[in-house]
């Protein structure tokens, strides 16, 4: 120990004597190890936390929607779960403010809070005996509505809170570090009393489910009883559940999807990243041993072993990685800053992002074993010592030969691991280039969106509705030179309202006619949004509640189910419905991609809002084109909206690109990480043959020497030099390739419209790499050839 504490002393007085070669090595480590600690924070905080309910290992989520009567079935009929309980997201109107606003509110069944196994920090959570229709209104606060509405009171409970004209009674606060699993509520009250219409509806899945497991049973129990559960509910209901499969996971797994596999994509990119910084680490701690050589013979000479040199090469390795680590997190901090700002709304639990005991442990293992792995290189090579040959040779001789082998081979797999990380990015960008070419079927620029839903209370009847869509649309429609009209989903919204549907000629069994997509349009919606009309016409103010019922299709409608026949005056109806009301097509219109760039248009019908029929259809967003400043005309909209109605709140107030924009972030957040993490990796690389070249010309700076005063000219010094990197440049790239065609399989998720594989980006991306070796190489190469054969000769 007393060696340990003499060699700790005495390494931290070498590294502070050595400022040059401490700076550099801490930066690159902390580069590595920064980069590592602010993704794996990440990993951490979105894969590895526990959920933060009661057992969380017992929770599962249904994949698919509930609807409240099937809920309740499963909940009477398993004997696999202790409770099941959903929640479906609507937000509800809140005037008691400044301005009027809407608050995302969670209507849940009776089991939701027992299912999740969390309690009230004050007063009680939702019950089966609030969800009952005709119950008292009540409702459960958040900590973060407790205080903006109400400074936390701490005599809250009982207290009266409208909501959409609603009173309803506050009967608990939930803690601060609640949240519903998937949804961002603020907000709790009983589905039953909320929604009393919609909740009675068994052919009405809108529920987010969750369900806890009994003690003792299995996942792999309960998914077989849910199998059983499905039959029992398609034979006893087939027109709403005959098609229907409940799939059970996890709920971590429910509430992560598909963000676990490019988190650890991006995990292993990192990774990369602190290989080829610990590589460049080794490299220095080399290049450092080959100045120490005589002292070590030295200190060899008075008595001191192997061992105990390596033990001395390697404690000034661990202080150098630990001081790596200590500025990583630092690094890693602002890297984190970075994330948050640049991460899109849909990434999961990434709100829990910190540097916590986890975190740190990671930044000290890795540190720690960085310093213990590459340092043993330059300790390893340095524990025998030849005395006589060490005095007389220095760095030349069998050792020096073997360390110059070693920085060969890190540079080598410095260049295959950047090519690897290269190729990635290479192929993300692409992916991304592709993406952003492809047409959303519609233009989106000089248009304005924004949300408004009709409060039940005073919009119930639908000729109320009627009319306010109509006296609305007029006035914005006033305005100069502006275009609007409205329409229930928003493309690209990910928002969808399906029905099945019949044509007039098909016989098809109950339970088995297909899905379509149901959009309801008031105005001139194709106009403004400039989606052509292919065949047919568009609807007119004729097309009112009282005509006709009718219908435009877009064009993967007509393709699938219509073929080759000319749909313009088929009818189609709802399949089920108490009453027959056929609705004839009358127009065609262009596809537009409604959940993402990247995703195909389902089949879509288009009907005019005054021909619903469905009181509670309340909800619109309206779009509006202009050809001046977008701010400039949301703020004039939002005028003309509130004349009609000041009490209306306005949501979701936006620019359609800003829309189009957050449809594709998560790919972009993908493309941006792995683009810095392989700069990062090709600027290390770089630093790294140049490195290695340049030891390698002053190792042989004696031999150019001699060469050049027996007559070789600079070009042949040069041409010696460059064909040395190329060398290793070129061995590194063709590794890379080799890697880069196993690794680059695993973002197969994350492209679109290009292959793994794509051979335009593996060359295009070693050329690259190959010219930034070249440049690493070119300066060395000249310093070589400027080299005085006369100086050279006295040069040892």
């Amino acid at each position: 120990m007393g060696a340990f504490r003499q060699d700790l002393r005495y390494g931290l007085r070498m590294l502070i004597k050595n400022p040059g070669f401490t700076i550099v090595a801490v930066i690159t480590l902390s580069l590595g190890i920064g980069a590592n600690t602010a993704i794996f924070s990440v990993l951490n905080a979105a894969l590895l936390k526990p959920l933060p309910y009661d057992r969380p290992e017992q929770l599962l989520g249904l994949r698919s929607n509930q609807s409240v009567p099937d809920l309740a079935d499963v909940r009477a009929w398993s004997r696999s779960f202790s409770e099941i309980g959903g929640v479906v997201l609507q937000p509800l109107d809140y005037t008691g403010g400044v301005e009027p606003q809407q608050i995302p509110v969670g209507h849940v069944t009776g089991g939701y809070f027992d299912a999740l196994g969390v309690k009230a920090v004050f007063g009680r959570t939702l019950t089966h005996t609030d969800d009952q229709p005709g119950a008292p209104m009540a409702v459960v606060l958040s900590d973060q509505i407790w205080q903006q509405l109400f400074n936390r009171d701490p005599n809250i409970l009982g207290k009266s809170l409208q909501l959409s004209g609603n009173n309803y009674s506050i009967v608990g606060v939930m803690p601060a570090t609640f949240e519903s699993p998937r949804e961002k509520v603020r907000l709790w009250v009983a589905v039953n009393v909320s929604n009393p219409l919609a909740a009675a509806q068994r052919g009405v899945h809108f529920l987010r489910s969750y369900a806890r497991l009994k003690d003792g049973v299995t996942m792999q129990q309960a998914s077989e009883e849910m199998r059983l559960l499905d039959k029992r509910l398609a034979d006893a209901f087939p027109s709403e559940n005959k098609t229907r499969r409940t799939i059970l996971e996890p709920l971590l797994d429910r509430i992560v999807g598909d963000t676990s596999t490019t988190l650890w994509v991006l995990f292993g990119a990192v990774s990369l990243v602190l290989l080829i910084a610990c590589a460049n680490f080794a490299n220095l701690l080399l290049a450092r041993s080959v100045t120490r050589h005589q002292e070590m013979t030295i200190r060899a000479a008075l008595g001191a072993g192997k061992f105990r040199l390596i033990q001395l090469i390697l404690t000034e390795s661990i202080i150098l990685s630990m001081v790596g680590g200590l500025v990583g997190l630092i690094l890693a901090q602002w890297g984190i800053d970075l994330l948050l700002a640049i991460k899109p709304r849909e990434l999961p639990r990434l709100d829990s992002i910190s540097l916590d005991f986890r975190v740190l442990g990671f930044t000290f293992l890795i540190s720690i074993l960085t310093g213990i792995i590459f340092g043993l290189a330059p300790a390893w090579s340095g524990r025998h010592v030849n005395l006589n040959e060490a005095l007389k040779e220095g760095e030349r001789g069998a050792q020096g030969t073997a360390r110059h082998r070693m920085r060969n081979a890190l540079v080598v797999f410095e260049m295959a691991m950047a090519l690897v990380l290269l190729i990635g990015a290479g192929l993300l960008i692409k992916s991304f280039w592709h993406l952003r070419s492809v047409s959303p079927g519609f233009n989106s620029s000089d248009l304005v969106t924004m949300r408004i839903e009709l409060p039940e209370k005073r919009y119930k009847e639908i000729p109320k509705q009627i009319q306010y869509r109509q006296a609305m649309l007029t006035e914005v429609n006033s305005l100069p030179r502006v275009q609007a009209a409205l329409v229930s989903e928003l493309p690209l919204s990910g928002e969808a309202l399906n029905h099945d549907f019949t044509r007039e000629s098909w016989t098809l069994p109950v339970g088995e006619e297909p899905s379509v997509e149901t959009r309801s349009i008031e105005g001139d919606y194709f106009r403004a949004m400039r989606i052509p009309i292919l065949t047919g016409r568009g609807f007119n103010a004729q097309d009112n509640e009282s005509a006709p019922l009718v219908g435009i299709i877009n064009e993967t409608l007509a393709k699938q189910y219509f073929r080759n026949e000319d749909p313009i005056g088929k009818r189609v109806r709802w399949a089920r419905d108490e009453q027959v009301n056929w609705i004839t097509i009358i127009g065609i219109a262009g596809d537009v991609r409604h959940f993402g760039l990247d995703l195909p248009e389902a089949p879509a019908l288009y009907t005019p809002y005054q021909q619903s029929g469905r009181e509670w259809k309340r909800w619109m967003t309206l779009v509006a084109r202009n050809e001046g400043s977008p701010a400039d005309l949301m703020r004039a909209v939002k005028i003309a909206i509130h004349k009609i109605d000041p009490q209306l709140p306005i949501t979701n107030a936006r620019t359609m690109t800003e829309v189009m924009s957050e449809s594709y972030a998560e790919r972009r957040f993908n493309m941006l990480l792995l683009v810095i993490f392989a700069a990062l990796a090709m600027i290390l690389a770089g630093v790294g043959i140049y490195g290695v070249m340049s030891y390698m010309v002053a190792y042989r700076t004696h031999e150019i020497g001699i060469r050049m005063a027996l007559g070789a000219q600079v070009r042949d010094v040069l041409s010696m030099v460059m064909t040395d990197g190329a060398k290793l440049a070129l061995l590194g790239l063709g590794i890379g390739l080799i890697g880069a065609f196993a690794v680059t399989r695993a973002l197969r998720s994350l492209l679109f419209g290009v292959s793994a594989t794509d051979s335009v980006t593996f060359i295009s991306v070693s050329l690259i790499l190959l010219g930034v070796a070249f440049l690493a190489c070119w300066i060395p190469a000249r310093r070589a050839a400027a080299v005085d054969p006369m100086i050279a000769l006295r040069y040892e």
